[in-house]
């Protein structure tokens, strides 16, 4: 087997269709299809058992996160790469698949590689070369191989070896900054970050969330982040980058606050209230945590 595509999906009935349909489209490579859903409660599974792909279905009871989803599919498959596709993507054409294996076959330097990624809007996202806030830590990274510090875990692949010797994504991480983890620790054992430009998929981008409050989603966004630094970064620069968070966060959340009296509900001033709202509250508590335990 070249490859085992993992997919992890959560309320993803709207694209998954589309996703698995660009997956069977992949010619010149051998392939398993594994879905992990994390207990949608909406028409994912229908969709998935009724498509003609017939993929490797793992239902979990309750939502386990993205990385421990991931870390399941990479249980049950046979791949010689792991490519982790998101529900809400697609592949563009019918050779990425094959493209994106054959790289990691040709660059002996690369363990892992990043496909080129569309958003909706035809914006190209370029591979990211710093960490979160790397600027305002000490810590040194100029030594690591590469210059490719982070990829998105919309379109990643990785060869199974290297998968299985990092232990798979750190399932501390419930969803976001686990890719940001898994390719630093990647770099730190002395492997090396690909971007492979002549595959491309097509990206919606944060399609799970849609709907929801954003006071939720920057929630589970500020703890992932946080996380990261604490693993990462010295304890003196997270404490300062909690401060600044929680500074920052707090005047844009006042001043969103005031413009939301005046617009509509659920403006674009009272998403970025709520969002901001949730950084505040999640780096004051953080802090606080911080400081007692001092």
């Amino acid at each position: 087997m070249d490859v085992s595509i993992i997919i992890v999906t959560y309320n993803s009935a709207p694209s998954i269709g589309d996703c698995l349909k660009s997956v069977q489209e992949q010619q010149d490579v051998q392939r398993e299809i594994l879905v992990i859903d994390n207990a949608s409660s909406d028409e994912t599974i229908n969709v998935v058992r009724g498509s003609r792909v017939n993929p490797i279905l793992i239902e979990n009871r309750e939502n386990v996160g993205f990385g421990r989803a991931c870390n399941q599919g990479f249980a049950a498959s046979q791949g010689r790469h792991i490519y982790l596709l998101n529900p809400d993507a697609q592949l563009i054409g019918s050779n990425g698949l094959a493209t994106l294996c054959r790289a990691l076959t040709e660059h002996k330097g690369w363990e892992m590689a990043e496909s080129r990624v569309a958003s909706t809007t035809g914006e190209w996202k370029r591979p990211a070369t710093a960490y979160p806030d790397q600027s305002h830590a000490g810590k040194d990274f100029s030594a690591l191989p590469g210059k490719i510090a982070w990829v998105v875990g919309a379109s990643m692949i990785i060869r199974r070896e290297v998968y299985s010797e990092l232990g798979g994504f750190d399932p501390e991480f419930f969803l976001y900054s686990e890719e940001t983890d898994f390719c630093l620790r990647l770099r730190e054992r002395g492997y090396e970050i690909g971007f492979v430009e002549e595959a491309a998929v097509r990206h919606i981008g944060g399609a799970s969330e849609t709907g929801r409050d954003p006071y939720d989603v920057w929630t589970r966004r500020a703890n992932g982040l946080h996380l990261f630094w604490r693993k990462h970064y010295p304890p003196q620069d997270v404490d300062k980058l909690l401060r600044q968070n929680r500074l920052r966060a707090r005047y844009r959340m006042l001043v969103n606050g005031w413009l939301a009296r005046f617009q509509p509900p659920k403006s674009n001033a009272w998403q970025k209230h709520r969002r901001y709202r949730a950084i505040w509250e999640t780096s004051k508590s953080l802090l606080a945590a911080r400081t007692n335990r001092k």
